[in-house]
């Protein structure tokens, strides 16, 4: 009964006007004429017979929209013929002709879904009257069943958009379809971005595709829609079994062939009307649904490699770091003896290679500390902290770098500004924003360190109009009222405003030929702002290519 219930919900979803097709079963000869003149002549499509075995046969393999038989015919009753009707089509209409009416044959014409009954005699008015009143029941059933077959459409649509695992996805798609299609076995070959078929999925298990079966689906994937294969010889076969009657179809989204499908069945009793159009829909939804699983799939192994990329890259810094330090102590070692013991051009040698040597051991300190953060071995030593002294600080350890290219390095402190910080992190950050400044400013150019308090609106403003990035979210929710906001600008290069958004990046280098001159592994500005971010400070940038740039670094005045 469900079988037929499905078979009827895909003969409603399709159904097109047009004439009615009216089967009437009666032992008696002249009133299988009498009816189907009347019929035909209402403009019904009508097939007639006095036999039961024939009727039986038209109602298994073709849709009928109304039965009209005789109640008493030899070998089975009108009633029987009533139930196996309603058993192949739940929503065909009924008539029961009687001669011989009870109050119980009566009541059980109503079980067995019979829309009315006439009594023998009748005339031709009441015989149009109730074929007329029972295609409307008909129709309206037919509604009712569309509706819950477009339910039905929606409930898979939404079960197979809400699963993401593609080996899972697949034995959805493919028990769905078997349900919607009333099919005994279904096949699902999922395709690579080369288009052609990788893996194949069958329901149930050990049932495989013949070379026929494959040429069925090679055919559906060039077709614009489904395909009916029929006497074509084996398509799906298992150890005792053949199927040789399927439906074939492409799974498709945005015209790319994702999948094929054949689904077969060993009834013997054609596909209901409607089948390849429902078949359709859902091909649309599940390749939709196949192809977001796939992207999901490639997102996940797109993170998986990034994260074993991370892990090497971690392990490389952790080994390099470890491993440079100690020769380079040596090497600074000894330089910083020959420097002391030596003059001459043995002493300008041994100096040079002392700035190498702290060049060198620069990249190493930027190495450990990225290791830290991201290890969250990182911890933060809070105290009070006077800006105006830690930026001194740095701009004296970075005041000889500038002097050796003519800069101007200015330093202004309008009032004291007192913070709770991490002084040493703090000095680092403040230490890496002037050394990039200095690095990128041309000879004889200028450099401006300054620090003031500033309004928390004076810093949504100001932050309103550089480039987003993940420090911003300390102004998204209840920000201080009041922060310290440090400044270092510059009369360098710039910055194009299309690579601002990357410039906190690991490893992220702008103008390579430029920073190749002047050297750097592209990590100081990373490690700038996981530190503000630690803080929960901001930091943002203002600049234009050809004219310098102003780093802007935030930190709250409340307590941290």
């Amino acid at each position: 009964m469900a079988q037929a219930s499905e078979r009827a919900v895909l003969s409603a979803i399709t159904a097109s006007p047009g004439a009615a097709r009216v089967l009437i079963v009666d032992d008696e000869t002249h009133m299988v004429e009498f009816c189907s003149r009347a019929l035909r002549a209402a403009g019904y499509e009508v097939f007639a017979t006095s036999d039961i075995q024939t009727a039986l046969n038209r109602l298994a393999n073709d849709p009928f929209d109304l039965l009209l038989a005789d109640i008493m015919m030899p070998g089975i009753s009108g009633l029987e013929l009533a139930a196996r009707a309603r058993a192949a089509d739940p929503a065909i209409g009924i008539i029961i002709m009687t001669g011989h009416a009870s109050m119980e044959t009566l009541h059980e014409s109503v079980q067995r879904g019979a829309a009315d009954y006439l009594f023998k005699p009748f005339e031709l008015d009441e015989l149009r009257a109730a074929v007329d009143q029972a295609l409307q029941k008909r129709q309206l059933q037919q509604e009712t069943i569309r509706l819950r077959a477009v339910e039905q459409l929606l409930a898979s649509s939404t079960a197979l958009n809400g699963i993401l695992e593609r080996e899972e996805l697949a034995r959805v798609i493919v028990g769905r379809a078997l349900e919607h299609a009333r099919c005994d076995v279904g096949v699902l070959n999922l395709y690579t971005r080369m288009q052609s078929p990788s893996e194949t999925l069958a329901l149930p298990e050990r049932w495989v595709l013949t070379p026929g079966g494959h040429e069925a689906l090679l055919e559906a994937a060039r077709s614009s829609g489904p395909l009916l294969i029929e006497q074509r010889g084996p398509l799906i076969a298992n150890d005792t079994a053949i199927i040789d009657r399927a439906i074939a179809v492409a799974l498709r989204t945005q015209g790319i062939v994702v999948a094929t499908m054949l689904l077969g069945t060993s009834s013997g009793r054609p596909f209901a009307t409607g089948t390849a159009e429902v078949i359709a829909l859902l091909a649309h939804q599940a390749g939709t649904a196949l192809r977001n699983a796939n992207l999901y799939s490639e997102l996940q192994e797109a993170y998986r490699s990034l994260s074993e990329l991370d892990r090497l890259k971690g392990e490389f810094i952790s080994i390099a770091s470890h491993e440079l330090r100690h020769p380079l102590s040596i090497v600074l070692g000894y330089a910083s003896m020959v420097f002391k013991e030596s003059n001459g051009s043995h002493r300008e040698y041994a100096q040079r290679m002392i700035e190498s040597a702290n060049d060198i051991k620069k990249i190493v300190d930027d190495m450990v500390d990225l290791r830290n953060l991201d290890k969250k071995s990182s911890t933060l030593t809070f105290e009070n902290c006077d800006l105006d002294i830690l930026l001194r600080q740095a701009v004296t350890r970075l005041e000889p770098l500038s002097q050796e290219k003519q800069q101007s390095l200015q330093i202004t402190i309008e009032q004291p500004l007192i913070c709770r910080a991490d002084r040493e992190k703090l000095l680092l950050v403040y230490g890496n924003l002037l050394n990039n400044a200095i690095k990128f400013t041309p000879s004889r150019g200028t450099i401006s360190v300054s620090a003031k308090r500033w309004a928390r609106t004076q810093v949504v403003e100001s932050a309103r109009k550089a480039v987003v990035n993940s420090t911003f979210r300390y102004l998204s929710a209840n920000p201080p009222v009041e922060w310290a906001v440090a400044a270092v600008c510059d009369t360098g290069v710039g910055i194009p405003r299309d690579e601002q958004e990357r410039i906190f990046e690991r490893f992220y280098q702008i103008a390579d030929s430029l920073t190749r001159e002047q050297g750097g592994t592209g990590l100081g500005l990373a490690i700038v702002r996981d530190l503000v971010t630690m803080h929960g400070g901001v930091i943002w940038l203002e600049s234009q290519e050809g004219k310098g740039s102003c780093f802007y670094c935030a930190l709250p005045l409340e307590s941290v």
